[in-house]
This record gives structure tokens, sequence and C-alpha cells, in this order.
């Protein structure tokens, strides 16, 4: 039957017992056979680990990192001002959408207003209507198209790699 446990034997080996403990180890390793073979081989251990010299890291290493560290936050940051410039596309968008139905409200409401600024605001309405019906019609439809489809792919993989990074850096 084992008397010593691998603590207190790892202690003896580490010169952590005081003298009426270490005698009493003794005294146990003398008479255990078992305890005596679980000594041995945590002393082989022991003496093996104490060989090994620990790991030196080159001199530029933390600067290394740090460097990458600085490098992975800034393209971090650059990824949100794309998604944000690509999200101010958009609002700029919808507030021109809603601005022209706003202009088209005005446009047909009734005629107790003064005539001066019913005027006015038929006049910017209909530049309004002019400009974003030239905006949107025939070739520049198309070119708008095609780089709101450019954007939302660009997006989409952004929001990709930073999925794949999150989930790696969790399984770490």
């Amino acid at each position: 039957m084992n008397l010593l446990n691998d603590d207190i034997l790892n202690n003896y080996l580490d010169g952590a017992l005081d003298t009426k403990e270490r005698t009493e180890v003794e005294k146990i390793l003398k008479n255990s056979e078992a305890d005596r073979k679980r000594f041995n081989a945590l002393k082989l251990v022991h003496e093996k680990l104490s060989i090994l010299k620990a790991d030196e890291v080159s001199p530029g290493f933390n600067d290394n990192v740090m460097l990458r560290l600085k490098k992975k936050y800034a393209r971090a940051k650059q990824q949100n001002y794309f998604i944000i410039a690509v999200a101010a596309v958009f609002v700029f968008i919808c507030v021109a959408i809603v601005g022209y139905l706003i202009a088209g409200i005005i446009s047909t409401a009734g005629q107790n207003e003064s005539p001066q600024l019913i005027d006015i605001v038929n006049r910017s309405g209909k530049n309004i209507v002019t400009f974003t019906q030239k905006l949107f019609s025939g070739e520049n439809l198309s070119i708008i198209g095609s780089v709101f489809s450019f954007a939302i792919i660009i997006a989409g993989y952004f929001f990709y790699e930073q999925q794949k990074r999150m989930k790696a850096n969790l399984g770490r």
C-alpha cells in the first residue's frame, strides 16, 4: 500500500519538508517497495526537468508582437470605417428618397399657401425630381447598381473574415 502521495514526494525532492517530515518520508521509503519505486520515478523526472533550460526569445520579440497587434487593430479600424461609409451611402439614398416623397407631397399641397412659397417649393421639388430621375435612369442606374453590389460583396467579405477571426480566437 502506498503511504506517500506525489505531493509529499515532490516536496521531499525539492527540500521543502522540515526535519521531522523528512525523517518520516525516509523511514517509509526504507520500508515500502511501492513508495520507493514511485520515488525513484519522480526523482528521475525531477533530474531530467532540472537539466532543461528555459526557452529564450529573440531580442525583438516584444517589438514584433506589439507591431502585429497594432496592424491587427488598424485593419479592424479600416474595416469599421469602410462599413460606416457603406452605411452612410445607404442612409444618404434613404434620405434622398424621403426628400423626394416630401417634395411630391408639398407640390400636391393645397393652394392656400402664399404663391411665392408654393412657387419656390415647386421649383425646388422639380429640380430634385429632375436630378433624381437623371441619377436613377438608364446608364447611371446600372452604374449605381454595380457600385452598390460591389460594396455589398466587399462588406460581406469583411463580415465573413471578422467572423472567421472571432471563431479562431475563441478556439484558442
